[in-house]
């Protein structure tokens, strides 16, 4: 699935930035993108976003450096977008970071772009932590229900409940043709100068999204890949569209695990009866099932209950003699009975030379989530009023 990114702020701009990182290291690229801010220090500290592709805009009246709106560069965002689309771009994605100030103009560019662009337009956000205060949780809660109206459906991506479990992100996980792509969980960088532990978090959790949705995005692109890669099951781009599109919420999740690498006494289990070929096939089944719970239960962006999905989406990638369909299909009838809606799409992803193997989980389409309530009512709160949801 190939896409065009545009971040709006510090917080977007960095997730676009890991974004390329992620994908660059790969053989075929998914993610295009810019980067917009009116903080100059930030756009000139990005990495992967060509200098071409970061705008900056700012009020020239001092007096008016608050009205961001009015000096927000839609036209020439659009220009960059359309000068990067090669006709084989699928969607739009909005990154921000919600209750930031420039994540305030989201709204105002999300409609631009769908009257100029015929992609569907989603955003990739994420939600403030408590300790940012209750103004902040205000704000995001106002652009959330604003943008909740405008785009193709809303990823989302809780820092509250992230902030005292961001994983190691330094392992090498492989997802992709040996030598080509070695990482797209990704590495944490080595600072050349001391960082805040504020600052950390955020840079893992940059890496955390950006590795998830590169992972996502890479499933499908298997053209290139070599003849014992190839999966048996496509999830292609628009499978993933029709799983998240018209849908509003969308929350995913991924838990791995690291598997031992097929030895000869492996093979010789496949051709001689016993029980280590039984019992091996039991534990990689129970493998594919507890991870598929911990993705689903432990490592969602955004923490909901499975039964208030509409649609969901499975994903298992690793080494293929690791793949168990037994598991998979057991993990597919529960998902499918689970959800509040109908439709389920899965897909493999077989990749050789890793020593990972992982479940991706997409859930859409819930009416709403335990977080946005809790920052609704943060919002209400303060102002003295009733939560009723987004605006109609």
């Amino acid at each position: 699935m190939r896409i065009l990114t545009i971040g709006l702020g510090g917080a977007g701009c960095r997730i676009v930035d890991r974004l390329l990182v992620h994908d660059r290291k790969a053989p075929v690229h998914c993610v295009f993108g810019i980067a917009v801010d009116n903080d100059a220090g930030q756009l000139n500290s990005l990495h992967q976003v060509p200098a071409a592709q970061r705008l900056f805009f700012q009020s020239l009246d001092p007096t008016q450096s608050e009205d961001l709106a009015g000096h927000l560069p839609s036209e020439g965002v659009l220009s960059r977008l359309q000068a990067l689309d090669d006709g084989d771009i699928d969607a739009l994605f909005v990154c921000a970071g919600l209750g930031g100030s420039v994540a305030g103009n989201a709204p105002e560019l999300v409609s631009y772009l769908k009257k100029s662009m015929v992609e569907p337009v989603f955003g990739l956000c994420t939600l403030p932590c408590r300790q940012e205060g209750d103004a902040r949780s205000s704000l995001a809660a106002d652009q959330l229900d604003e943008l909740l109206n405008l785009l193709d459906g809303i990823v989302l991506f809780d820092n509250e409940s992230w902030k005292d479990r961001v994983p190691s992100l330094s392992e090498d996980e492989g997802y992709g043709r040996s030598g080509d792509l070695k990482s797209l969980i990704g590495r944490k960088s080595t600072p050349q100068q001391p960082v805040s532990g504020r600052e950390r978090f955020y840079s893992d959790m940059n890496n955390l999204i950006s590795s998830r949705f590169t992972l996502l995005l890479r499933a499908g692109e298997f053209s290139d890949r070599e003849t014992g890669e190839l999966p048996q099951v496509v999830l292609d781009a628009g499978e993933i569209l029709n799983t998240i599109q018209g849908m509003g919420f969308v929350t995913v999740g991924y838990a791995r695990d690291q598997v031992a690498g097929e030895r000869p006494l492996d093979l010789l289990s496949r051709i001689r009866p016993g029980a280590p070929g039984v019992q091996d096939g039991h534990l990689k089944a129970s493998r594919v099932v507890e991870l598929t719970k911990k993705a689903i239960f432990d490592e969602i962006s955004t923490p909901t209950e499975l039964e208030k999905a509409k649609k969901a989406l499975i994903l298992i990638a690793g080494p293929s003699h690791d793949m168990s369909m037994k598991g998979f299909m057991t993990v597919r009838r529960w998902i499918d009975r689970t959800i509040g809606g109908l439709e389920l799409r899965s897909g493999d992803y077989p990749v050789s030379g890793t020593s990972f193997l992982g479940i991706f989980i997409m859930l859409a389409g819930m009416d709403t989530l335990p977080r946005v309530e809790e920052i609704r009512k943060i919002r209400d709160s303060a102002r003295g009023t009733d939560s009723f949801g987004p605006p109609a």
